[in-house]
């Protein structure tokens, strides 16, 4: 458990530096088998990083582009705990100029854990956008995803847009988004009034976080959509001449296993570290 008696909320920034002295995180053993079939070029959420890493050499023969930042936590009296983070591995990425000029492309993009997970990822994203008569039509398409998952939990159609969920809560598939209603959650503020909110599972709302990307917080209010598990989206749009379809793969019970893990080794290495005097040329 993380202890709730700091004087004063922990600092942390994310920042570029250049080589420094990196604090160890110690590996937590390997996630359970995820229990939702989703997958995206065979790929889940949990998965080796190797395993990522070799679909990539199989479908590219560019090297992988990725972002890592500096996270560094420094607590009220001084101590300060310190490690590089890689955000994201991904393929066929066009740069924003291929974007903003709507450039075919096929991106795959993992968004990676810290060590505390040895990086697995903990979600998958695929984005193709190719000439129209390349790509399958959009009743096709639904054809083929509901061939291989079934019925997904809610699909959406609306002008030349399609979009497929698939929602697994923490108690197994959802199998209507739409008949499942409302779920309360009511916050007291520091005056003591109580405000209640209605939310989906599964959906997003602004009382926790949407995504599983970490950011270190202390005390931490917001959880990752909590009751939800996995979701499982496809996105189909169809402009004249281009089609655009998208695959998204996302686990937050990992994000919260990660979250959770990373959040105790960094407030346990503040609070018990013993800190060795410098040896500066005084």
């Amino acid at each position: 458990m993380i202890p709730r008696n700091l004087s004063a909320s922990l600092i942390a920034a994310l920042v570029a530096l250049p080589a420094f002295a990196e604090d160890a995180l110690v590996a937590m053993p390997a996630p359970a088998e995820r229990p939702y079939p989703y997958e995206i070029l065979g790929l889940q959420p949990g998965d080796p990083l190797d395993d990522v890493l070799a679909v990539y050499a199989e479908r590219s023969d560019a090297a992988p582009t990725s972002e890592s930042e500096v996270l560094r936590v420094q607590s009220p009296d001084g101590a300060v705990f310190e490690f590089s983070y890689q955000l994201f591995t991904r393929i066929g990425d066009v740069g924003i100029n291929g974007r903003l000029a709507g450039t075919a492309q096929d991106q795959v993009t993992a968004t990676l854990s810290s060590d505390v997970m040895k990086q697995r990822p903990m979600a998958i994203h695929r984005s193709i956008r190719q000439p129209s008569d390349q790509l399958p039509e959009p009743l096709a398409l639904r054809a083929q995803i509901e061939e291989t998952y079934g019925p997904p939990s809610r699909v959406e159609v609306n002008g030349r847009e399609m979009v497929l969920t698939y929602a697994w809560s923490t108690d197994g598939f959802i199998a209507d988004l739409d008949a499942l209603g409302a779920v309360t959650h009511e916050e007291t503020s520091s005056s003591g009034s109580t405000m209640t909110t209605e939310y989906e599972l599964c959906g997003s709302a602004r009382h926790y976080l949407n995504n599983v990307e970490y950011r270190f917080e202390y005390p931490r209010d917001a959880l990752i959509k909590p009751g939800c598990l996995a979701t499982f989206t496809v996105s189909y749009r169809g402009d004249p001449g281009m089609t655009s379809i998208n695959f998204s793969l996302v686990d937050y019970e990992l994000g919260r296993q990660h979250m959770a893990e990373l959040d105790r080794q960094i407030v346990e290495a503040l609070t018990g570290k013993t800190v060795e005097a410098s040896d500066m040329d005084l």
